[in-house]
Formats: structure tokens, sequence, C-alpha cells
């Protein structure tokens, strides 16, 4: 385990983070800025899946995503964390709503990003003026499908991450195709081991493994949106109790800090599984639009990238794979087949939101 101080007080029921004057490369405190306000053109409040009178608008997102970069630039961040999806915005309703497969998944496409195209070039642009490290969350269209995609973008604007969410969760893999397990990777920055994982990929082994057996020092935990457990309209998914219980079990697994942001909520997990900083979505995200945490980097090992002894090593693996009970047949069944649904069927305006078989 790699246990190291981060600095918090609480003012007013809120924690903001303690932040020195240092510049963006400051290994002592590398801050992480957590994005917990709400994209443009998203409905609210927070729970809500009405689109009456909302025109989808990635290059406003972008506008938007820009600005607070900038922000969190000026306020000494060393990254910055989109929650879920951000771009161009989680598609609340979509597994409820007759009208989303034909009338709003087109427009919902045509307001995805492309990696390399205009808006993305904004977003990399801006993260070289800036000379911050930001972590995406967005929508990521390819010629063929659609992604719940991730990237990490150096200070130089190099994509050291760029990942798609292994198996979407419930309705969501109505709308998008898997990713691909090679995309299960951390990267070696100078100042620690970093991942990412979205939502409820924290809480099944087939995402969270192979995650925790590369020795994180960092992990980036983008979720779409919570709300307090408090909310009585919430859904038990939808709240924080549940998803700060994976999170603080994959902290303590991995050895890493977790640093959580979804639109409402966010909040940093010690490698012990101490809750470092929280901000719940009762605050206002107008007003706070960002937390922000810093970690000190500086006895962060970089060189050790697995532990063949671990608790997470492929002796484990191969431990739980020997003795997997036998009375269940080695039968793969066809949940983890590959789940591809043609960009061209959900654009047509027919799709009814069933994937064709594969």
């Amino acid at each position: 385990m790699r246990f190291l101080l981060g600095m918090a007080v609480s003012l007013a029921g809120v924690v903001v983070s303690v932040r020195a004057c240092a510049s963006h490369t400051d290994a002592s405190n590398f801050t992480i800025a957590m994005v917990r306000t709400y994209p443009p053109n998203w409905p609210l409040p927070l729970l809500s899946s009405n689109w009456t009178g909302i025109t989808m608008n990635i290059s406003q997102a972008v506008d938007k995503a820009v600005d607070l970069i900038q922000e969190a630039s000026h306020e000494n961040a060393s990254l910055v964390l989109f929650p879920e999806l951000w771009f161009p915005g989680y598609p609340m309703g979509f597994g409820d709503d007759t009208n989303w497969p034909t009338v709003l998944l087109p427009e919902y496409i045509e307001n995805c990003l492309t990696v390399g195209d205009g808006n993305w070039a904004r977003i990399v642009d801006s993260v070289v003026d800036t000379g911050v490290y930001v972590g995406l969350g967005f929508c990521d269209k390819t010629t063929e499908n659609i992604f719940m995609g991730q990237a990490l973008i150096s200070p130089s604007g190099d994509v050291l991450i760029h990942r798609h969410k292994l198996r979407p969760s419930g309705s969501e893999r109505d709308m998008f195709s898997d990713g691909t397990m090679e995309m299960l990777e951390v990267t070696t920055t100078r100042y620690g081991r970093i991942g990412m994982l979205e939502c409820y990929e924290h809480f099944w082994p087939s995402m969270t493994l192979p995650m925790q057996a590369q020795l994180e020092n960092i992990h980036l935990a983008a979720f779409p949106y919570l709300v307090d457990d408090s909310n009585p309209q919430k859904q038990w998914y939808e709240g924080t109790f549940v998803n700060m219980a994976a999170e603080t079990h994959y902290a303590v697994l991995s050895g890493a800090y977790v640093f959580h942001t979804s639109v409402g909520t966010s909040w940093v997990i010690s490698p012990s599984g101490e809750v470092l900083t929280h901000v719940g979505s009762t605050v206002d995200m107008d007003t706070t639009p960002i937390v922000y945490y810093g970690v000190n980097t500086t006895g962060f090992d970089t060189t050790a990238t697995y532990d063949v002894n671990g608790e997470v090593s492929w002796g484990v693996v191969k431990q739980i794979y020997d003795g997997f009970p036998s009375y269940i047949p080695k039968d793969p069944g066809t949940f983890v087949d590959f789940a591809s649904i043609p960009i061209a069927l959900e654009q047509s305006g027919n799709y009814n939101g069933t994937p064709p078989a594969s």
C-alpha cells in the first residue's frame, strides 16, 4: 500500500482543498480539479430526463469545457477531470423514453466527439495553452459506432489513454457499443501511474482486476451524475453511498488515490479508504463548479508496474480459475459477447432501441 497525505479543510459543510501557490507541475501538491457542474443543453434539475426545448450543441459544451480548464489552470490545478459522457451530456431517459432511439439519438450522435475533429482539437489546444493534464468523458463517435469514451491528455497534447467502457451498463448497452480489454491500461507519468474507469466499471472484476494489477497511484473515476442519498427521487444506483462504497474498495485493493467526479458530486478517497473530501449534490453547481484536491506524489514508485506476489496478480487470478466451483459449467454464456451497434442504424431514425443480434 502507498499512503500519502492530502490536504483539505471543511467550511460550512463544503470541503475545499488547501492549495499552495504552485506551478501545475508541483509534484508535492499535484492538484486535481474535479468538474461537477453540468454541460450546457442538458436536462435540469438533477435526475430530470425532460429534453423538451433543449437543442444539443457539442460546440457549446467544448466552449464551457475550455472555460473550466482555464479556470482550473488559474487555480494551479495539475489535472482537470470531467464526468462520464460530459461531452455532450449523459443521455438521460434513453431507456424509458420511446422518442429517444428515433428522435433524440440521431441528434445526440451528431453532437458526439470524434478523436481528431475540430472540437477535439479545440480541447487539445486548451490543454496545451494551460499546461495541465485533462481527463475527458465523452461520447466517442467513429465511422462505425459510438462508444462511452475516456481519454487522458498530457500537457503537451499527447493522448496518454484512450479507452471505451468495456461493457456499458443497463440500457446504455442498447445505445453504445462495447469496449475491449486491451483498453484497460495504466499510464506512467512523471507524477505517478494513472488509470481511468467509468461509473459501474468500478463494481465488476473484469474491469477492476486488470486495472488494480497495474499498480495505479492515481485513479480517475468518472460517473455521469449522482445525487445525495437524502434525495427521495433517486434510484438506488444514482445515490452516493453505494458508489462511494465501491470506490472505497477499489482504493484499498489498488493502493491508489481515487478521484471521483460526476455532475453533482465529487470526492477523493485515500488508499486506506478514508474519504478525504466530499462535495454533495445540494451544493450549487454554478457557485462551486469545480472541487480541488492535491496530493504529494513525490513518494510514488513509478518503476513498479505489477507485483507477482500481490493480492491482485496473475497468481490470484489463476487461483480463482482453478478453484472455481466445479459444479458450475465452464460455459462462457453470452453475457460477455462483444456487442456492436451500427452507427448507420442509430442515425437512421428507424432504430427501435433493441440492438441487432450479433
